[in-house]
C-alpha cells in the first residue's frame, strides 16, 4: 500500500481510515508503532481543532475507535488535526488534497460522521482544483 500512495501522492486527492491513516504517515516517512490496546467498537470522544474537515462539528466529538496501532513521529508536511489521549486520530496534508482518521467515520457510532466525510470529500475537492 505505501508504494502506491508514494507514486500517486500529488496527483489524486487521498482520504485514508483506520489502516489507511497509519499507511499515509509511514509513506510520509512517520512510524507506526502498537497503541498500547486493542480497541474493537470503542467510542472514544476526540478532541479536534475545528479547521478544514473537522469545521463546525462537536468538539469534543464521539467516534468508533477499531484499532491497535498507531501513527507517531509526524513529518512536517501532515498537520495533526484530532487526538485522544496522546494518540493522533486524524491528519492533513499541509499543502496536498490529503486528510486521514484513526478512527472510523463511517461507523454508525461516530456521531456527525457523515458529515464528517461529506466535509473531508469537500476540502480535498476544493484543494485539489
Amino acid at each position: 500500500m505505501i508504494p502506491l500512495i508514494k507514486r500517486l501522492i500529488g496527483k489524486v486527492p487521498m482520504l485514508g481510515i483506520c489502516l489507511g491513516h497509519q499507511a499515509l504517515i509511514e509513506a510520509f516517512g512517520g512510524k507506526v508503532v502498537h497503541a498500547g490496546e486493542i480497541l474493537h467498537g470503542r467510542v472514544s470522544r476526540i478532541e479536534h481543532d475545528n479547521e478544514a474537515m473537522f469545521k463546525g462539528l462537536t468538539n469534543p466529538m464521539p467516534v468508533a475507535r477499531y484499532h491497535s496501532l498507531m501513527g507517531i513521529n509526524l513529518p512536517d508536511e501532515l498537520i495533526p488535526n484530532a487526538s485522544y489521549n496522546g494518540i493522533n486520530m486524524a491528519i492533513r496534508h499541509r499543502t496536498l488534497p490529503i486528510c486521514s482518521f484513526q478512527f472510523h467515520p463511517e461507523s454508525i457510532l461516530t456521531v456527525q460522521g457523515a458529515q464528517l466525510l461529506a466535509q473531508s470529500v469537500e476540502w480535498l475537492l476544493k484543494r485539489n482544483s
